[in-house]
């Protein structure tokens, strides 16, 4: 899978948990400052992104992660790792 796939599909699984347009989130914006977000929302986030590209992300990577961007980042990593394996 491509980095704008990743990217598109993070986009959409944030959108469809959020209900909010995926249109209208971008990399530099937080997660703290999403509309309808909590931390049971985040962890929902987490779960589907993790089922989605069967990968898993470490616990201390979920609280250090802020920004949309950086989450992408994280995904296409652990997914470029699980490519290589």
């Amino acid at each position: 899978m491509d980095t704008t796939a990743i990217h598109e599909k993070i986009r959409q699984i944030i959108s469809d948990e959020l209900s909010t347009p995926a249109a209208g989130l971008t990399p530099d914006q937080h997660f703290r400052s999403l509309p309808n977000v909590d931390s049971m929302r985040v962890l929902q986030i987490i779960l589907n992104t993790e089922k989605a590209f069967d990968i898993e992300i470490e616990d201390e990577v979920t609280f250090r992660v802020q920004t949309i961007g950086e989450f992408q980042g994280v995904v296409e990593d652990l997914c470029r790792q699980k490519d290589l394996a």
